[in-house]
Parts: C-alpha cells; sequence; structure tokens
C-alpha cells in the first residue's frame, strides 16, 4: 500500500468516526418536528402575552432588522390551514409591522401541548436582558407550576414515597429517564443561576397577584431586596400595602416610602435648644462643669 493510500485510507477512517454533518446530527434539546417558513403576517393571530409589547423595545428592533434583516425567527402553531397562533415574538411582529413587511419568518411549531408552549413563551422572555425583577420572578412562579405539572415527580417531597428504584445499592441514583428538578432545568434554559432562580420563584409565588400586578408599573418593580421583603409579609400586610399603593399619588419610589403612613405628619425640625440638649446628655460631669462655669461668666457680664 503506497503513502497516498494509507493516506486516504486514515482520511476516510477519521471521517467516518468523526462527527456527522450538521444535517444528520440529532439535537437532543430542539423544538421536535419545527421547520421555517415565511409567514404571512396577517394571517398570524397574537392573543394576549404574559409580557405586553413594549413601543420602545419595539423600535429598536425595527431599526435593528431594518438595517440587518430578521436575525431570530418567530415561533407560529396552525390553527386551520393558512391562519397561525403566535407562540413567541410578539416585539419582532409589531417591528415588522412597522416597517410594512407582509411575511416574516417563523419556525412551524405544531405538536406542543399548551404548557409547553407556554414554557416556550416564558422561556423567551426570561432570556430578555431588560426584564425587570419581578417580571422574572412572576415569570419563575408561573414557569414553575407549569413544569411541576408536566413532571409531577420533581416536585418538593415527592421522593419521600421511595419509588422502586431507590432500593437496592444504587439507591441514590435517579433513573436515567428522571426529569432533573425545576431550578436545574431553569438553569440550563435560562441565563440566571439556582440561587437567583430559587430567590425569584419564592418571591413570585409569595406576593399575591394582585399586588403583583400593582407593583409592575412602579420603582419597586426593580428593587429585588424591597420585592424579598415584601414576600416575607403575612397575606394581610401585603393586602394594606395594595390599599396604600392604589391610594398613593404617584408610585413610591421604595417600600419604606409606601409603608409610610400618608396622614403622619412630619416632625418640626430641631431648634438650636434641642440640639444643646443633645450635646449636654452626651457630656461627662467634668463638661457639664465647665459649662456651668461658662454660663456663669456669662451672666455676670
Amino acid at each position: 500500500m503506497t503513502s497516498a493510500t494509507k493516506m486516504h485510507a486514515k482520511l476516510g477512517q477519521a471521517m467516518s468516526n468523526g462527527p456527522r454533518a450538521p444535517e444528520a446530527a440529532e439535537i437532543p434539546n430542539a423544538v421536535p418536528h419545527r421547520r421555517s417558513l415565511p409567514a404571512q403576517i396577517d394571517m398570524i393571530e397574537v392573543e394576549e402575552r404574559l409580557r405586553s409589547v413594549d413601543e420602545a423595545a419595539v423600535d429598536h428592533i425595527a431599526e435593528s432588522m431594518q438595517a440587518r434583516g430578521q436575525i431570530y425567527p418567530i415561533q407560529i402553531a396552525t390553527i386551520e390551514p393558512g391562519r397561525f397562533r403566535l407562540l413567541t415574538g410578539a416585539h419582532r411582529i409589531a417591528a415588522a409591522q412597522t416597517l410594512g413587511w407582509t411575511h416574516i419568518e417563523a419556525f412551524l411549531v405544531d405538536d406542543l401541548e399548551e404548557e409547553e408552549v407556554s414554557l416556550l413563551e416564558i422561556d423567551e422572555n426570561l432570556c430578555r436582558a431588560e426584564l425587570a425583577p419581578l417580571d422574572r420572578c412572576r415569570f419563575l412562579a408561573r414557569r414553575k407550576a407549569i413544569y411541576e405539572r408536566l413532571h409531577p415527580e420533581t416536585k418538593h417531597g415527592a421522593h419521600l414515597k421511595l419509588p422502586p428504584w431507590q432500593h437496592g445499592e444504587n439507591s441514590q441514583s435517579p433513573p436515567p429517564d428522571r426529569a432533573p428538578s425545576f431550578v436545574e432545568n431553569t438553569a440550563g434554559s435560562t441565563p440566571w443561576s439556582p440561587r437567583t432562580i430559587a430567590r425569584s420563584t419564592r418571591i413570585g409565588e409569595q406576593i399575591s397577584p394582585d399586588l403583583q400586578a400593582a407593583l409592575v408599573d412602579t420603582p419597586l418593580a426593580s428593587r429585588t431586596r424591597d420585592l424579598e421583603r415584601i414576600a416575607d409579609m403575612e397575606p394581610e400586610d401585603q393586602q394594606q400595602l395594595l390599599h396604600r399603593l392604589r391610594d398613593a399619588d404617584k408610585p413610591p419610589k421604595s417600600l419604606s416610602a409606601l409603608q409610610k403612613d400618608p396622614a403622619a405628619t412630619s416632625p418640626p425640625p430641631p431648634t438650636n435648644v434641642d440640639r444643646l440638649k443633645k450635646v449636654w446628655i452626651n457630656c461627662s460631669e467634668l463638661e457639664r462643669t465647665e459649662f456651668r462655669e461658662w454660663l456663669d461668666l456669662q451672666g455676670g457680664e
């Protein structure tokens, strides 16, 4: 066998043992049976979204799409032949309409359950850099509820009744097909750390829905520490906050400002006598004696 023949043989072996071509490769996490197509915009129905469309974001996206074209396809599902329902991409649809486009690139996804579709929309929103902390908390709480309905075995405490796989010498290892926990799954689908996911989900679960809705357009929606404090409150205390928020003339900048009694009057500013009293209390006996002597001299003069 010549050196050239050996080289070709090794090259052929390397190619056969190497990775498959992209079109033949299996992508475990890809949405199954998804195909791209140019969708007619006026045939796509946009229902109420988890997150309302922001006009400033639409303008920014429209500017980018006009300069560079559409980079990320939207996702749609078939209602009937020729009519579709939007799954993800409300801002891109609005931007395309702003530009006067008649068609937009879309991934057609027709074999997902309704709750799986909700997870798609939630995950896309969670990956947005401009997402406010309160929105993140609300999305994560909803994602957890949906995920644990789809995978009830991952709920906290579900392992207390030992399933068959926990017996035997490999009792510490779950079966390979068991779904990961909500936090593990979400950390793999979003840019958030497990700690952030756990903290944010707790806020979304513990703050009442009515109070969350009232907080969305206030500065408090971006104050994570204040949101944690609200999540620690009893339901009746949260209800009181809701009443104060609805009665406020303008959105409060912090939780302490919201908790302040609007009927309470501010104390008058301290006078010089008030300041002298404070200094006197903090003086030593020697300093007080010295001050008395000074006062006597003042009286003599």
